[in-house]
């Protein structure tokens, strides 16, 4: 929970360069109070984000007292920070100014959601097309994944020489970039050329060359293909609502990427795109 935490305190602290406003709570007065801590009135609204922040329901009473100790906390940090005038050391400064961004981001976020409904037909639209997608198998396969073609080949060698996979994955599995098993794994969460490769495999069958994806080389034995019945659409409804919502925000945001304008100063080469992760996403967290 340290995120929350931070953009709470930073909302609180009020140390943005943009605002001259000096108190320790920079918003609207008036509404209602649900404390007073050395002076300060606390609003509902400050009491209900801080509850969001940290998941808790403030209609429960147990939730809403430790929602309302959480926000005391921040109101007493904020206080001594501005005691103490932190705001002149510029390592402070930042740290709440990066705080106050990931905030801002992470409610730009939500009223992205919120500017777009989202009704069942959409949302029934997108779970069949998920069906689709996942297919009618899931499988259950281990893998050695090797960043170079020639391990990969030498690992390969092993297999076809008459070595079990077992015996050929303990051996290579500390040379490996990932040597690892997995289970109940659907084709649409794996890269397309190693789904592809799964499918033509019979159950106990290993590869015979190596599978090249964007991740490395795979050397790949397929356990067990498993039949796979999609859960009902009322069941993950809200999931494939929470997905859509993300990805909605996540268009944005490379949307906002494309129309930016970003320099970087003489010499200085742009970040590269972070790789993905080789390992399919765990199955049953589609949505």
């Amino acid at each position: 929970m340290r995120k929350p935490f931070l953009f709470a305190l930073a909302v609180i602290a009020g140390c943005s360069s943009r605002s001259p406003d000096n108190r320790v709570l920079q918003l609207p007065t008036g509404g209602t109070v649900v404390e007073t801590v050395n002076g300060t009135a606390v609003p509902q609204s400050l009491l209900d984000a801080v509850a969001e922040a940290h998941r808790l329901d403030v209609t429960q009473a147990k939730q809403r007292d430790q929602a309302l100790v959480l926000t005391t906390d921040l109101v007493l940090l904020a206080q001594a920070a501005q005691r103490e005038n932190f705001a002149v050391d510029p390592t402070y400064r930042a740290r709440v100014e990066a705080a106050r961004l990931q905030g801002v981001a992470d409610a730009a976020f939500a009223q992205f959601e919120q500017r777009t409904p989202i009704n069942d037909t959409l949302l029934k639209a997108e779970y069949d097309n998920q069906v689709v997608r996942a297919g009618k198998t899931a499988y259950d396969f281990s893998q050695l994944l090797f960043d170079d073609e020639d391990a990969a080949l030498k690992a390969e060698d092993d297999i076809v020489s008459g070595q079990p996979f077992d015996k050929v994955f303990d051996a290579w599995r500390g040379k490996a970039k990932q040597a690892r098993r997995f289970t109940r794994v659907l084709p649409d969460q794996l890269p397309p050329d190693l789904a592809r490769v799964l499918a033509e495999l019979h159950n106990g069958d290993t590869t015979k060359v190596p599978v090249k994806t964007q991740f490395g080389w795979h050397v790949v034995h397929l356990d067990i293909a498993n039949p796979y019945t999609p859960p009902p659409f009322d069941q993950v409804k809200d999931g494939i609502r929470r997905n859509l919502q993300m990805k909605i925000g996540r268009e944005r945001l490379d949307k906002l990427r494309e129309q930016a304008k970003v320099e970087y100063p003489p010499g200085a080469a742009p970040p590269k795109q972070a790789t993905p992760s080789p390992a399919p996403a765990a199955p049953g967290k589609k949505g």
